[in-house]
């Protein structure tokens, strides 16, 4: 059978950067009003002063030239020619109000934003090819890389290991169940460990050491030693190490457990404070995916028995011990998932210079009003020089590249490279292997020489990476047809 055809079909019919255009736009559709509902009310320093922010737009890419006048058609040939960047304005609406009176409404503009060739919001999507060549551009050229400052940089795609998904691993101490908890911008460890001596330990952010599993649990509201039970499998390893735990927990009740957190994280204070400083903790660091809510402790606390559970089992060896290395365990992200990293990190900054602004101009006794208070540059400074020098948020280096034009070939495997963020001076030989589930998915061959080897793939020609999906349109139907949840 001659499968050449079809071949030709798919490349004929989709692009090679599809992806991360689709990736791009999703951003832009999706994720900046999300980023923007997560911070939509500021309350500065100064009291009775309130910001209100809504309805995010980003326009199609134009210059401003040297006269002040702001001119739309800014094509990227332009942009490569006069050595600009090829951004859109962000627009925002702003409310201003002082002791719940509105004093201004303006729909301002809070900076600029790079957008991607052949995504929406670039001028050449949908032009057909004698379009492309009156604007000076290649009919062949797949799009999906930025221009900044006159120069083509493609993001390259990264791998990390997958969020909110608990993985189980041995130590030297025991055997460990972690999870990494994703909340937004926030990421943070969430890690279970069973001791040789059959004791269970918690760790999280901001946490005290050492902190017994049960302590957390009293905390979380599983009083009583029924309760606790209840939550473990009815297996004879499962109750040998509940009652070892429970003997050797000491305290009595919840006000108790939440005490002992308490003195870790606010030394000195009231008991009032300590308790009330644990139970902020708790709702913002320990497990935030599942939820930052009081009402969401008990859901926690059956999360954590469940990972509990795992680490047991891992230590009489009735499961397995997890791969880092599977792909099922690996996540890429994409164009649009690094872009909405970049632009919360340089949206909460321009939160902090608004309310300093705001608090500088009523200390002086001006006029407050939106046009003031707002810098521009805030967000596009940082944008930028993220995207001019490739270093981004969380430490990473090397995120966006030039665009290598040596031939045709060239930009087309710079698009489709995955960079891990592991560290290239260590031998970390099991991550640089060649892994069974890379069958299909990853180039066998396509890797640097050196110390990157094995750390920088790239994407098989056919395969695809999809963009994230919604949770609450499935558990919505899970739930319309009867499936009942179960206690974790």
């Amino acid at each position: 059978m001659n499968t050449w055809p079809l071949v030709d079909a798919y490349f004929r019919d989709r692009s090679f950067a599809q992806m991360e255009i689709a990736s791009f736009d999703q951003f832009i559709e999706k994720k900046l009003p999300e980023i923007i509902d997560e911070s939509k009310e500021i309350i500065p320093k100064i009291e009775e002063v309130k910001v209100e922010m809504s309805d995010i737009e980003i326009l199609k890419p134009r210059i401003v030239e040297a006269d002040g006048s702001p001119r739309n058609n800014f094509f990227p040939m332009e942009a490569r020619t006069r050595n600009r960047t090829y951004s859109g304005p962000i627009y925002l609406t702003m409310r201003l109000l002082r002791r719940d009176v509105e004093q201004d409404v303006r729909r301002a503009c809070i900076g600029e934003l790079p957008i991607m060739l052949k995504s929406k919001l670039c001028w050449l999507s949908g032009k057909n090819p004698d379009e492309l060549v009156e604007m000076g551009e290649d009919p062949m050229d797949p799009g999906a890389y930025f221009i900044i400052n006159g120069s083509e940089k493609a993001l390259m795609t990264q791998e990390v290991l997958s969020s909110d998904r608990v993985l189980i691993s041995e130590e030297l101490k025991g055997v460990s169940a972690e999870v990494i908890s994703t909340k937004g911008a926030f990421k943070g460890r969430v890690r279970v460990t069973r001791r040789l001596d059959g004791m269970l330990y918690v760790f999280f952010p901001a946490s005290p050491k050492k902190l017994k599993l049960f302590v957390l649990l009293k905390a979380l509201g599983l009083k009583t030693i029924r309760e606790i039970k209840d939550a473990f499998p009815e297996e004879k390893e499962m109750e040998n190490d509940v009652m070892v735990n429970w003997e050797n927990t000491f305290v009595k009740n919840e006000e108790e457990a939440l005490d002992k957190i308490g003195k870790f994280v606010a030394p000195g204070q009231v008991i009032d404070y300590r308790l009330r400083r644990a139970q902020e903790v708790i709702d913002a660091f320990l497990l935030p995916h599942i939820g930052q809510k009081k009402d969401d402790r008990l859901t926690k606390a059956y999360y954590l028995t469940m990972m509990a559970t795992k680490a047991i089992e891992r230590s009489y060896g009735l499961r397995g011990e997890d791969d880092k290395d599977h792909y099922a365990n690996k996540r890429l992200e994409l164009s649009g998932k690094l872009m909405e990293h970049l632009f919360r990190y340089s949206f909460k900054y321009f939160i902090k210079d608004l309310r300093f602004q705001i608090d500088r101009t009523v200390t002086r006794r001006r006029k407050l009003n939106i046009s003031t208070i707002v810098r521009p540059g805030a967000v596009s400074e940082r944008i930028r020089f993220a995207m001019s020098t490739g270093n981004w948020i969380g430490r990473s280096t090397g995120v966006s590249k030039f665009m290598d034009r040596v031939n045709f070939l060239s930009p087309l495997t710079d698009l489709r490279k995955i960079k891990s963020p592991l560290n290239k001076n260590r031998e970390l030989y099991e991550a640089r292997d060649v892994h069974g589930t890379h069958w299909g998915r990853l180039d066998p061959i396509e890797t640097p020489d050196g110390p990157q080897c094995g750390l920088v793939k790239n994407l098989s020609l056919m395969a695809e990476v999809t963009t994230e999906t919604e949770e609450d349109p499935i558990e919505k139907l899970l739930n319309k047809k009867g499936v009942k949840l179960r206690k974790l």
